[in-house]
C-alpha cells in the first residue's frame, strides 16, 4: 500500500484482493509492516461495535510489541500509542470522549460558519487578484486548522505556532523540533486559558466535570486537531477536484439539482478523506472466510472506501441524500469532530464557487499523496477570474498588526514558489508579519 500504483486505482486493486482473499485480505502498509485490511461494510460495522473482541489500544500491536516494526517505521506516527481517546477503551475511552464532545458540543453551529467564512474570506484574499492558485497549498491545508485554532481561542501568536510546526510535520522539515513546538503550543494555550478563560473549546476543557488534567487535556487537542483538520481539508480539496473535473457533478451543482452538502456527501461516499483508519486490534484470534486467520495483536485496518465502492456497485443510489457513509466512523468510537468537519468543508467549498468565476482545474488529473491511511490530494493547480480582496480581518475579529500587501506583483505566495515557504509567507501574511 506504500507503492504509488495502489493509489492510482485502489478500488481496482481492493476488487481483486476480495475475489482472491475475501472482504478481509492481507496488505503490507509500510516496507515489512504486515496488517489486514477489512473492506465490508457489515463486517467493518460490526467489529466497531464488538468492542470485548476488537480494541483500539495499540500496545496490543504484537509486532510494534516485540520489535519487529522499527520506531522510525513511516506508519508509526499514525500507530503508535498515545494517552488520547483514538487509543483508549471502555470507562477512560468514555471519560475522555465525553469532555471533548461536551466541550466541542458547546459551540454553536452558525459560530462554525462564521468563523469558517471569515478564513475563508482571508485565505482567498491572498491570490485572488493573481487568477490562479494552489487550492491544496494556500486553501484547503490551512483552513480547518484555521476554524479549529479560533474555536479552540488560541491568541494568533500560539495560532501561528500552531499552523507553521504542523507545516513543518507535514512537510517533514526538522520533524523532531516540529513536533516539540507544535506540543508547546497547546501547553501554552492551556496556561493561557487557565489565567483567561473564555468563551472556547479550550475554556471548556478544562472546566469539564471529568476533570482532565492539563496533560490529559493536550493529548485531546492534538487529536482532536488531527481528526478534525486534516480530514477536512482533504474532503474539500477532493470535494473541489469531482466539482472542476466531473461535468455532471458541475451541472448538477449548477442547476440547483444538488447543493453543496450533497456535493460533499457523494466525496464522502466516493473518495472518503480517511479511507484504512482507524486500527483495530483483535483480543483473541479471529476467523475469516476462506480459511484466513488473523491472529490476536495483529492490527486490522478499516477499509471504508473500498466498503463504500462495494455498496455502490451494489446500490445505484447508495450516493443519493445518504448520509450512512463510514466517513466519520462507526460505533463508539465515531468521530466527535464529524459536525465540524463537514461544516467546514461546505462552507469552504462554497466560498471558492462565489468568490472565483470561471474556476478551472489547470490539471486535471488527481495527483496523490502516497499514504496507506488517506486519500489526499498533494496539489490542485486551478486559474479564475482575477477578483478583488475584501480585506477579511483574518484573526478573531481584529485587523493584523500590519497591512498585508496584496498587489499582483507582490503576492504574499507564488503560484511557483516552493510549497514549504508558500505556506510558510501565507502563514506571516495571515498574522501581519
Amino acid at each position: 500500500m506504500f507503492d504509488p500504483d495502489h493509489h492510482a486505482d485502489p478500488h481496482t486493486i481492493h476488487q481483486r484482493l476480495t475475489a482472491e482473499h475475501g472482504a478481509v485480505h492481507p496488505a503490507e502498509i509500510a516496507p515489512g509492516v504486515r496488517a489486514w485490511i477489512v473492506t465490508d461494510y457489515a463486517t467493518i460495522t460490526a467489529w466497531c461495535r464488538d468492542t470485548r473482541t476488537f480494541r483500539r489500544d495499540s500496545r496490543l500491536w504484537r509486532d510494534w510489541r516485540e520489535g519487529r516494526v522499527p520506531d522510525d517505521s513511516p506508519v508509526a506516527a499514525m500507530m503508535a500509542h498515545r494517552p488520547n481517546l483514538l487509543y483508549a477503551d471502555g470507562e477512560e475511552h468514555t471519560r475522555l470522549k465525553r469532555a471533548v464532545v461536551d466541550s466541542l458540543g458547546r459551540v454553536p453551529e452558525s459560530r462554525v460558519g462564521d468563523v469558517t467564512r471569515r478564513h475563508a474570506d482571508a485565505l482567498i484574499d491572498a491570490f485572488v487578484e493573481r487568477g490562479e492558485a494552489d487550492l491544496v497549498a494556500e486553501y484547503t491545508r490551512m483552513l480547518p486548522l484555521m476554524v479549529m485554532a479560533d474555536l479552540f481561542g488560541f491568541s494568533g501568536d500560539v495560532a501561528e505556532r500552531v499552523l507553521t510546526s504542523i507545516s513543518e510535520l507535514w512537510d517533514g522539515t526538522d520533524v523532531l523540533r516540529a513536533n516539540q513546538e507544535y506540543e508547546r503550543a497547546l501547553s501554552d494555550a492551556v496556561s493561557a486559558k487557565h489565567a483567561e478563560p473564555g468563551e472556547d473549546v479550550t475554556t471548556w476543557l478544562l472546566q469539564h466535570r471529568a476533570g482532565l488534567s492539563d496533560e490529559e487535556i493536550l493529548h485531546q487537542m492534538v487529536v482532536t486537531f488531527g481528526a478534525g483538520a486534516e480530514p477536512t481539508a482533504n474532503l474539500v480539496a477532493s470535494s473541489m477536484h469531482v466539482l472542476l473535473t466531473d461535468p455532471e457533478t458541475a451541472n448538477a451543482l449548477s442547476g440547483t439539482l444538488v447543493g453543496v452538502a450533497e456535493l460533499v456527501d457523494r466525496v464522502l461516499w466516493r473518495e472518503p478523506p480517511i479511507t484504512n483508519y482507524p486500527v483495530l486490534y483483535p483480543t483473541r484470534d479471529v476467523p475469516v472466510e476462506r480459511g484466513g486467520l488473523i491472529k490476536a495483536g495483529e492490527p486490522i485496518l478499516l477499509g471504508y472506501a473500498a466498503a463504500h465502492h462495494a455498496m455502490a456497485g451494489a446500490a445505484d443510489d447508495v450516493e443519493q441524500h445518504n448520509r450512512a457513509h463510514l466517513a466519520f466512523g462507526v460505533g463508539p468510537h465515531r468521530c466527535p469532530a464529524r459536525g465540524f468537519g463537514q461544516a467546514i468543508a461546505e462552507v469552504a467549498v462554497q466560498s471558492l464557487i462565489q468568490r472565483l468565476p470561471r474556476l478551472r482545474a489547470s490539471d486535471p488529473t488527481p495527483h496523490w499523496r502516497v499514504s496507506p491511511f488517506a486519500r489526499a490530494l498533494s496539489t490542485l493547480p486551478v486559474t479564475f477570474t482575477p477578483g478583488l480582496p475584501k480585506g477579511t480581518p483574518s484573526w478573531q475579529n481584529s485587523a493584523p498588526s500590519s497591512s498585508p500587501r496584496t498587489s499582483p506583483d507582490s503576492p504574499p505566495a507564488s503560484a511557483n514558489s516552493d510549497p514549504s515557504s508558500r505556506w510558510r509567507s501565507l502563514v506571516a501574511w495571515l498574522f501581519g508579519r
